[in-house]
């Protein structure tokens, strides 16, 4: 963390807005989601471990449906009697909801992971702002997009990318 405080402090660049005492920077939130390298990274794990559910998710509906087709079949065929076909209409719909189930299921641990990934990336982007704001003295960073003016020289987007790839470049050597 140190280490970064000193590499912006060299920098000179983005301008701060003083209005009643309160010092107001602006972050493009789209454009750090496109500059970051670490954002890009995260969206390909993400996109990756999608299809991964996605994959999963195929590979057992597949067999659920080939059982269910199975019983629809025998019980078309005309060839089971009452008590036969009342067991198969049961376990017919408990495939069908089984099946069901099983695409929630798949769904909500997608949404479980996408949300991890993005707190991981809120988390990193709050710790570059704070950094940042020890060096360029700003009490309030908004996201550029939700104003509805601001002077290009207050939008400090391009050094946050670079404070978020750094601390997470250090959060990755920490871990090794």
């Amino acid at each position: 963390m140190k280490k970064i405080l000193k590499t912006f402090l060299v920098l000179s660049g983005a301008g701060v807005i003083t209005s009643y005492g309160v010092d107001f920077v602006c972050v493009n939130g789209d454009k750090l989601l496109k500059e970051s390298e670490y954002a890009q990274k995260l969206k390909k794990e993400v996109e990756k471990k999608r299809k991964e559910f996605i994959e999963k998710f195929q590979e057992k509906a597949r067999e659920l449906v080939t059982k269910i087709r199975q019983l629809q079949t025998e019980l078309s065929s005309g060839m089971l009697s009452d008590e036969a076909k009342k067991e198969k209409q049961k376990e017919l719909i408990k495939l069908q909801q089984e099946l069901q189930m099983l695409q929630i299921t798949t769904q909500q641990e997608v949404q479980r992971y996408i949300t991890s990934q993005l707190q991981k990336l809120d988390k990193l982007t709050k710790s570059a702002l704070k950094a940042l704001s020890r060096v360029k003295g700003f009490k309030v960073a908004l996201d550029c997009n939700a104003v509805l003016y601001y002077d290009p020289s207050v939008d400090i987007t391009d050094e946050v990318a670079k404070i978020l790839d750094q601390l997470a470049e250090e959060a990755e050597a920490e871990k090794k």
